[in-house]
């Protein structure tokens, strides 16, 4: 980890892995905050960027668990009001779509770049863009699709994503720091500090001002935690469904999440690319050395995350970092997960 981090120009990261269903590793590295020289422990909230999409997956998922709703209808059916630019497509586009990037919208860099500050802003983008593919045929990755899904979510709880998710995983989970957007971090008193790497000045603060989207994004990209947080979230993920607490979601809906639904096309190559690489609901799948692996990653500026499990090893590796290396990313990840598959 170090030597990947003076080579990469990380500033600080944190580390969990997992084997035999255990966490057998919990550490820091390097420093959270650069002008104090705070290092980095196993409590330091990271931005986790789009790992978050799992998160709003799996609530979704123990609502259908609840009955209250169902992957394979369509949205129109919580969402009354929703306009899409395609009338046919707002009569069929299911939460499996939205979930599994499948909806036919098109991928993040067609969308406008500025984020409309509000979720109800976001959700009103939708009846000014046109579909990019027929529903269920491509992957295109979409970060605005899993805030729609969150909305419905939102619609069916009455209330607030962050509230739905705070209560009914960050608290059983005991994910007690666990927070929402930049201003929470920025906050925090042992949030990480986020940087980019300047080729002359060396490690650069990144403004908070640059992360203000993910107060409106937060279904797909806006969640912090630590790594000792994310240990306890991938221990539900490769067991079935429960940890020493309450069930959470049942073994059911958990394999629903992790089955492959669509396959990643060659034009998807965001970091290193692997092999049989599909989509399922808020997680990637792929296969590494036989293995089948499920995996997110995180981008946002300042922070890069990564979390990769095994269910069938009931092994894993989460790493959180508060630079932006992709490259610090895949390699340390990919190769912690050999190594604890030897």
């Amino acid at each position: 980890m170090s030597r990947l981090m003076s080579t990469d120009h990380v500033p600080g990261a944190a580390l969990a892995l997992i084997k035999d269903g255990r966490v057998v590793l919990e550490r820091g590295y390097g420093f959270r905050d650069l002008a104090t020289h705070a290092p980095v422990t196993t409590k330091t909230l990271f931005n986790i960027g789009s790992i978050s999409k799992s998160f709003t997956a799996l609530g979704i998922l123990q609502l259908v668990d609840q009955q209250q709703v169902e992957l394979d209808t369509p949205i129109i059916k919580y969402l009354p009001d929703l306009r899409l630019a395609d009338p046919q497509a707002a009569q069929a586009m299911t939460l499996r779509q939205l979930l599994s990037h499948t909806s036919g919208l098109p991928a993040d860099e067609q969308w406008p770049a500025q984020v409309p500050p509000t979720r109800e802003g976001i959700v009103d983008e939708f009846a000014s863009m046109p579909l990019t593919a027929k529903p269920g045929t491509r992957f295109q990755y979409c970060s605005r699709c899993i805030v729609l899904a969150a909305y419905v979510l939102e619609r069916i709880t009455g209330g607030s994503w962050e509230a739905y998710t705070r209560i009914h995983i960050f608290e059983p989970l005991g994910m007690t720091t666990a927070s929402f957007g930049p201003r929470a971090l920025e906050q925090a008193p042992d949030g990480a500090r986020p940087y980019r790497h300047d080729a002359v000045l060396g490690d650069v603060p990144v403004a908070w001002g640059r992360l203000q989207y993910l107060e409106s994004l937060a279904p797909a990209g806006g969640i912090n935690a630590s790594v000792d947080d994310m240990a306890r979230y991938a221990l539900l993920q490769i067991g079935t469904g429960t940890t020493s607490g309450p069930r959470l979601v049942s073994a059911h809906m958990l394999t629903e999440l992790h089955r492959p639904e669509i396959a990643v096309g060659e034009d998807w190559t965001p970091s290193a690319r692997a092999e049989n690489l599909y989509y399922a609901l808020g997680w990637f799948t792929a296969d590494v050395n036989g293995a089948h692996v499920i995996y997110h990653f995180g981008g946002n500026p300042g922070f890069r995350a990564v979390i990769a499990l095994v269910p069938s090893a009931k092994a894993g590796v989460i790493i959180l970092t508060n630079g932006e290396s992709n490259a610090f990313t895949d390699a340390a990840s990919r190769s912690l997960i050999e190594l604890l598959l030897r």
